[in-house]
């Protein structure tokens, strides 16, 4: 062996093509986040030829080449759920392998970089190694096995993992049969869900507006209304929790349709506190006369609440659309809705949503601004002074006074467009709606605006049929978008902006999307300088003056924001009203703070809603407030209802085979004869089989070894103790069962 590690080493091959091995350490963003450089060839499909192999890595273990051993431990790594990448290697000129080591994906450290070049690394120094080398046998044997890792991994996640982003040879071998496509997950049988209950029964009662001749019917194009129809048998097929209702007028003709999915229904349970209905499509002329309900994830992603397809914009129409959707909703009514500028929408919503903040889209507002005043000869100077008044109003005085100069100035007091949107001003200007949370929902700056959530699905001459085709399509889009935030936000992190600790603070609770907008108001406090004004008691006033650059990036101008202080409360408020706004503060707060000497943000400023593990959250939020229902139906409306909370969870997160295990034991306990409301069980524990062989192995006390989902287990006198981040779940009936 000493031979082998001495002179002849300097005649190695430092990288075999094949393989594209790299010699040397890797500590920086360099470092593979799978094994990009090794040929697919070279490593084996998983789900070809061996049979599973469930090992782990254990120094003593003996291979016969460097693919067995990539073969090994990609296995092992794609089970517990992480990334793989080289580290080091050598060859010899025929290709013997003489070291290999293999890495996890996190492992090495970022590569120091100018600022303006910094971006999202998923470097932890991550220690999970293992290192081969070759005997004199001419066997490669485990040298080093280091199987704990300093971040959490997850194996649902491991697929969007670079290495793992390819189909196995069975897929590949079905997409062959199937002419390049792939077949379509099966989804599993769902229990009924087919009656509507005294909610919805109230819901759809007479109602005083009847305007069956003024109404018109629903424009279906050639193939439209049988595709329609296809299209809720095969939703219903596939999840019975599909909820869809139509509107028909006295001769049975279809004037409205709602329909909304068992995903959508569950997603509204943790997002409705602030819904959009979008009418995009209804008001702007496309062929679809479609119209969505989206709220926002705690990513700042949209979210589909429901479709709709509407035969006009009358005020009947859409209270029959509210009604229906509040009814798929379990009764749930959200905190603050957006809606399109519209009459019928305004009347409609205060009649069936009477207690809901609603407020008018800014972005559509604006979008009209160039169809309602284009033919001025002024145009550009009133568009530029309306801006002024929208955006630039800090308080509502500032805004009269600026609105009214603007009329004046122009001559616009006879456009029946402008006099409209002054006397709604509360529903759509900043300034009046800066106290309410919209959760990203409504622009603030000028240039912004609201992606339709199906764009780039749909066109003006998209038809009914087409977009039902693609409709699935579309949505799978979405989640695995969402899917993926989720993946990164617990395994990659932003490069620092700053010292402060409020910095540090946030990027371990914020999701990855909402940290960066923190961070940009970081970097925005050296625009900012903080004066104190006065002191009262333990309230100090400041003078924040923000220097502001305008659109040509050449000029500036400086504005002034008024903020209060309480030093014993730790409270905070800018006349700006960022925080009661959208949930994140201020460059102008965080600039008090900074001169105060505060380095952590109070408590109360790091809400939830925004938080990585804000589901988990709203559902320990929500369990004390279980229905007690009185009869049979109501009682499986809200079982159901609960049971799609439950599917949201597991379907993205790590917890799926869980779930599965959490299901068959609480319907084998409900299907009992000896089950009573007051039964206490206690659900037996499984152990994974991973450690089921590691007990047989009868390893020594102390020993360090790998439970299924990847986080160390210390085996101490034959107990199994579990370190921080393995789970173990307590239902209410005592459960314990380790994963």
């Amino acid at each position: 062996m000493q031979g082998i590690e001495g002179p002849s080493a300097r005649q190695r091959k430092p990288r075999r093509p094949a393989l594209s091995l790299n010699s040397q350490d890797v500590t920086g963003d360099s470092a593979m986040d799978g094994i990009e450089g090794m040929d697919a060839d070279e490593l084996i499909d998983d789900n070809v030829g061996d049979e599973i192999d469930d090992r782990v890595p254990e120094v003593g273990m003996v291979f016969k080449n460097h693919q067995e051993v990539s073969r090994f431990y990609k296995r092992y790594a794609r089970r517990v759920g992480f990334g793989i990448a080289i580290r080091r290697s050598a060859f010899t000129e025929d290709g013997h392998c003489l070291y290999l080591e293999l890495m996890c994906c996190k492992g090495g450290r970022k590569r120091p970089e100018p600022k303006y070049r910094k971006r999202n690394s998923a470097k932890t120094n991550c220690p999970a190694r293992i290192k081969v080398k070759l005997w004199g046998d001419g066997m490669l044997h485990l040298v080093v096995a280091n199987i704990d890792h300093n971040h959490p991994v997850s194996p649902s996640m491991a697929r969007f993992l670079t290495c793992y982003k390819q189909l196995s040879g069975a897929a590949k071998k079905r997409a062959d049969r199937n002419n390049g496509e792939t077949d379509e997950p099966r989804l599993p049988p769902t229990m009924p869900l087919d009656r509507l209950s005294a909610l919805e029964e109230l819901l759809f009662s007479e109602s005083e507006h009847k305007s069956f001749v003024e109404r018109g019917r629903l424009k279906l194009g050639e193939g439209d209304a049988e595709a329609l129809r296809l299209f809720f048998t095969r939703m219903q097929a596939k999840n019975t929790n599909f909820f869809n209702v139509m509107d028909l007028d006295e001769e049975g003709s279809v004037r409205n349709v709602f329909w909304a999915d068992a995903r959508s229904r569950a997603a509204h349970q943790y997002y409705n506190d602030v819904v959009m209905l979008d009418t995009t499509y209804v008001t702007n002329k496309y062929d679809l006369p479609l119209a969505t309900f989206v709220g926002v994830n705690h990513h700042g992603q949209l979210v589909l609440l429901g479709c709709c397809l509407l035969s006009d914009d009358t005020m009947e129409t859409y209270v029959w659309l509210f009604k229906a959707w509040i009814a798929c909703m379990y009764g749930e009514f959200p905190k603050a809705l957006v809606t399109d500028q519209s009459k019928g929408i305004q009347n409609a919503v205060a009649q069936v949503l009477p207690n809901v903040r609603h407020r008018m889209c800014l972005s559509q507002i604006m979008k009209r601004v160039p169809e309602k005043l284009g033919g001025s000869a002024d145009y550009r100077a009133i568009n530029k002074a309306m801006q002024k008044a929208i955006y630039d109003s800090l308080t509502a005085d500032e805004f009269e006074e600026d609105w009214a100069r603007m009329v004046d100035i122009y001559g616009l007091q006879g456009n029946e467009w402008i006099r409209s949107l002054y006397e709604f001003r509360h529903s759509w200007v900043p300034v009046y709606l800066k106290e309410t949370f919209w959760a990203g929902m409504s622009t603030t700056q000028r240039n912004e605006t609201i992606v339709a959530f199906f764009d780039g699905h749909i066109e003006a001459k998209t038809s009914l049929k087409q977009f039902l085709s693609k409709y699935e399509m579309a949505l799978l889009d979405k989640y695995e978008k969402e899917a993926q935030a989720d993946f990164e936000t617990f395994h990659k992190r932003r490069p620092s902006v700053s010292k402060f600790y409020m910095e540090e603070q946030l990027s371990r609770v914020f999701t990855l999307n909402m940290f960066k907008k923190f961070q940009d108001e970081i970097e925005a406090i050296m625009y900012c300088h903080a004066s104190l004004l006065k002191v009262d008691g333990p309230i100090s006033t400041f003078d924040v003056r923000e220097c502001i650059f305008l659109d040509d990036g050449k000029r500036t101008m400086n504005k002034n924001h008024g903020v209060l202080f309480n030093t014993e409360e730790k409270e905070i408020q800018c006349i700006c009203g960022s925080f009661q706004f959208r949930g994140i503060l201020c460059r102008h707060a965080l600039s008090v703070l900074k001169l105060q000497q505060v380095h952590e943000i109070p408590s109360q400023y790091v809400i939830n809603r925004w938080k990585k593990d804000f589901k988990r959250l709203h559902v320990l939020a929500q369990s004390s407030d279980d229905v007690i229902a009185n009869n049979r139906i109501d009682r499986y409306d809200y079982l159901s209802m609960r049971c799609l909370q439950l599917v949201e969870v597991g379907v993205l997160s790590d917890k799926y085979q869980l779930a599965l295990r959490l299901i068959k034991e609480m319907e084998k306990f409900l299907l009992s004869d000896n089950t009573y409301d007051d039964t206490q069980p206690k659900i037996k524990p499984r152990i994974p089989k991973a450690n089921r062989l590691i007990q047989n192995r009868k390893q020594n006390v102390g020993t360090s070894v790998i439970s299924e989902n990847g986080n160390a287990v210390q085996q101490l006198g034959g107990l199994m103790q579990l370190n921080e981040g393995h789970v173990r779940i307590y239902s209410k009936f005592d459960a314990r069962i380790a994963c």
